[in-house]
């Protein structure tokens, strides 16, 4: 054997060990994929002497870049509102301290299961919401009562963050049941707890009044009309910021791109599903859960870049941001309780028909783009 060949079959031994490594970090494991992933994740990341510091304003068009890649099939990359997830992130990272963010959540496509909520939806509520606490605000979710079990038992996951009344739950009955006293409730969260909106994939109306399924199936017997909110926010102060964040079409918020999901070759999505109510900030997603997260983390780094809180930007994102092991908890909570994914119908802990490990990617990435900024 001549030097050579030495040399060629040693690199072909630490390759061949490499791919091992590398297959094995990548190996789900049930109830461990996040822990799996976080301890083999070194085999993943660039070395710290190859990392780039970037600007806060570069980290946030690499996030909105990230979540927009259409990665659900659904074309919703040509619908991408460039800038408005900045807007928004800007937005909630410099309310007024103590403001209260109101998310509407909740997306009760499973019509014929109880509860007929999906996994889309609950763990990006629950990522605004935290990023609201540590960002010195209040949260408050709304939903439907068909959601609201799922909504507790996710709650009941998410950390110790969520005390102290930082972090509120309110669900309303279908519309065909409210009388006074709902009403009174909406007016009351309108005048006393309402700075902000943020709707995460939460049912919007379409061009008849109706909240349809992707499949076109109508859900009005089963959501409150939680978009009041918005009508009696504006009608209260117009400069109440709506932010909203969908990846189909049907969701409140889409009616700021209705005529460019109509116009589109790539949505599939029938006329009739197609939600009329607008928004201010536009964030759409491949997923939903993902929008949140970003969000989430996009206000992280607004908040650091104007204020060094935290330290640097990693931490003060971790702030607001789940990990991963965290996220894995949220949803498994939420599917204990009946929760279920809205494409495949089935109760397990997967989203718009992809495995838990691609959320977690995404998640990963999105904490890694921030380590970043200087």
């Amino acid at each position: 054997m001549d030097i050579t060949q030495g040399i060629g079959i040693a690199f072909f031994m630490i390759s061949s060990l490499l791919s091992r490594q590398f297959a094995h970090a990548l190996k789900p494991n049930g109830d461990n994929l996040a822990s799996n992933l976080a301890s083999k994740g070194s085999l993943l990341k660039r070395p710290p002497h190859f990392r780039r510091s970037i600007t806060s304003s570069a980290a946030l068009s690499k996030i909105e870049e990230r979540i927009g890649r259409g990665e659900g099939g659904r074309g919703i990359e040509e619908i991408v509102q460039r800038g408005h997830f900045k807007k928004a992130a800007e937005h909630l990272a410099r309310l007024s301290p103590n403001s209260t963010v109101v998310i509407l959540s909740g997306f009760p496509c499973c019509i014929d299961r109880s509860p007929p909520s999906e996994t889309d939806g609950p763990p990006g509520a629950f990522s605004i919401a935290r990023s609201a606490v540590a960002l010195g605000l209040k949260a408050l979710i709304l939903t439907d009562e068909c959601n609201e079990d799922v909504f507790i038992s996710g709650a009941s996951a998410v950390g110790d963050w969520a005390g102290g009344g930082r972090l509120t739950l309110e669900s309303f009955p279908p519309e065909s049941e409210w009388g006074e006293d709902e009403a009174k409730r909406l007016i009351e969260i309108v005048d006393n707890r309402c700075d902000h909106i943020v709707a995460i994939e939460r049912p919007g109306r379409a061009k008849d009044g109706s909240c349809y399924t992707m499949r076109g199936i109508s859900m009005d017997h089963l959501l409150a009309p939680l978009d009041k909110v918005i009508d009696l926010a504006k009608q209260k102060d117009a400069g109440i910021v709506v932010t909203a964040i969908g990846d189909g079409g049907n969701e409140l918020g889409m009616g700021k791109v209705y005529s460019e999901i109509l116009a589109s070759k790539k949505i599939l999505m029938p006329e009739k599903c197609v939600s009329v109510i607008s928004c201010d900030h536009l964030i759409v997603s491949s997923v939903s859960n993902w929008g949140g997260f970003a969000l989430a983390a996009g206000a992280g780094v607004v908040r650091y870049f104007d204020t060094k809180e935290g330290g640097s930007c990693k931490a003060m994102v971790a702030k607001c941001l789940q990990s991963l092991e965290e996220e894995t908890k949220i949803l498994n909570s939420c599917v204990s309780a009946g929760c279920r994914d809205g494409v495949s119908g089935e109760m397990e802990s997967t989203v718009d028909g992809m495995p838990l490990k691609t959320s977690l990617d995404c998640l990963e990435e999105i904490h890694e783009i921030c380590e970043d900024v200087e």
